[in-house]
């Protein structure tokens, strides 16, 4: 088999290309500088290429700049180095003929992770661990990937067997192969004070990264504070660990068998989920969450897409048919006998609409908006209520989604006009939060007939609405 190790220069990888070494094999090394340490990811760099050359491997290496990807896609520089790394290793992988890539993951690597997701909050396949031997994500299959050059600050070099350096465009054969690339774990077995023990006894010279002293990134926290305690507790909690998720693996197989099987029969050709054959599940409620956990709706949205399945399932009164709910890329419809989870046309769900014509309860993004009247007395404005004017507010008005551009006059500043995009920025809200707002939007508001944002429902209202001495009529806006 031919593997592209990915080789950083610290303990664990320079031990795995010392391993391969000894064993002989096709096999060649990759080296991705982050540049996110100054002179010391150069001297890595160099620190892994000399080593190549030294033993007479072929070697490849980008220079990236991480932090500008990070910022240009709004992700942190951990994931911004996966993606990085894991699309170079695919694409080096397919255009030299690479049978795998070889990554350096160790015992105690994947019992970080372990707690990483429990914390983080996760379901069987969080907790199941790191297999020996997988594939890269389907998102790093090569017909996937960007052109590496857009994010690398020098072309990759490519060293052959006699160490002459060559520049690697990258354009050369990049059909794809097969199916996925395959991902192997050699270290996995071991834990990194076997990893250590094995470095003194073959002299492995390696690279010390002074950062994973620091206790700023969450996987150095549990590294260096939390798992000592453990250490305390059970002197072989990684070993521990490790076999517990081994056996979660297992189980999770199992529950993998009974989804793809319960699948076939709800889920129709033409993408239909069957509500009926689904409530006919005993653990429907799991099987809905497995239909929708890749389409990237919030708890809260799951929590009211349950609420409602449960409805239908106990026979309560209530209008099933009809109903939105929205991620930040899909969007799941309600009919009278099934549901449908498509991927979001921005415009056309944007301008989807509900208009209020009266008092009563209204159903939109997958939650129920209650609107009545009360007494002028009855101003008190719990969390998601709204208490306004009825007069300033006259029916019909409508509930919209958040669009591009929308502003108000915020009760509280003067009359000052505020875009609805700064007043979630103020409010540190996430893109799941802002794209589940529900505006009121009237034509009462605006002299020319066309209307503007009124409020925002539970959240806040327009200087106009609010409820002055002598109300006659006051509006409660309650979102459930």
């Amino acid at each position: 088999m031919k593997v592209l190790l990915a080789v950083s220069g610290g303990i664990d990888s320079m031990c795995m290309a010392d391993m391969f070494c000894r064993a002989g094999g096709e096999y060649a090394i990759a080296h991705c500088n982050f540049h996110l340490r100054g002179a010391e990811s150069d001297a890595d760099a160099e620190f892994v290429e000399k080593w190549a050359e030294t033993h007479g491997v072929p070697f490849f290496r980008a220079d990236f700049d991480t932090a500008a990807y990070a910022s240009e896609h709004g992700i942190s520089i951990e994931m911004a180095a996966r993606e990085l790394r894991y699309a170079w290793f695919a694409r080096i992988a397919v255009q030299y003929g690479f049978d795998a890539v070889a990554v350096a993951h160790n015992a105690n690597d994947n019992a970080e992770t372990l707690i990483l997701n429990l914390l983080r909050g996760t379901g069987l396949r969080g907790i199941r661990g790191m297999l020996t031997e997988s594939l890269l994500p389907a998102g790093y299959h090569p017909e996937n990937l960007c052109h590496p050059r857009q994010h690398k600050r020098e072309g990759p070099i490519a060293c052959n067997g006699r160490g002459r350096a060559q520049r690697d465009d990258f354009q050369g054969d990049t059909r794809p192969e097969e199916g996925r690339i395959k991902l192997i774990r050699p270290l996995l077995g071991m834990t990194r004070a076997e990893i250590e023990a094995y470095a003194r006894e073959h002299s492995v010279q390696y690279r010390v990264d002074r950062t994973n002293a620091e206790n700023d990134a969450q996987r150095n926290r549990i590294r260096n504070e939390v798992f000592p305690e453990f250490a305390e507790i059970n002197p072989s909690f990684v070993r521990t660990l490790n076999a517990d998720m081994r056996h979660f693996a297992q189980a999770d197989a199992i529950v993998d068998d009974y989804y793809c099987g319960a699948k076939a029969e709800i889920l129709s050709e033409d993408g239909t989920i069957s509500v009926d054959k689904l409530l006919g599940f005993r653990h429907w409620e799991y099987l809905f969450f497995r239909l929708a956990e890749s389409c990237g709706f919030s708890e809260k949205t799951l929590e009211s897409m349950v609420a409602l399945l449960y409805e239908r399932a106990e026979g309560f009164p209530c209008t099933f048919a009809g109903k939105r709910f929205y991620s930040p890329t899909h969007v799941l419809e309600t009919s009278s006998s099934g549901m449908t989870i498509r991927p979001r046309d921005e415009k056309a769900d944007n301008d989807s609409s509900v208009t209020v014509f009266g008092p009563g309860e209204y159903h939109f993004k997958g939650r129920t908006v209650s609107i009545g009247f009360v007494e002028p007395e009855s101003l008190k404005q719990a969390k998601g209520v709204l208490i306004c004017d009825a007069s300033a507010l006259p029916f019909p008005f409508m509930l919209r989604g958040w669009q591009a551009g929308d502003w108000m006059r915020p009760f509280g500043m003067g009359g000052r006009a505020k875009k609805l995009s700064d007043i979630f920025t103020d409010r540190k809200m996430s893109l799941s939060d802002k794209e589940d707002a529900i505006v009121v939007y009237s034509t009462s508001l605006d002299d020319t007939g066309d209307g503007r944002v009124a409020a925002v429902a539970g959240l806040r209202m327009d200087e106009a609405l609010r409820v002055r001495e002598g109300s006659a009529k006051v509006l409660r806006i309650s979102v459930l």
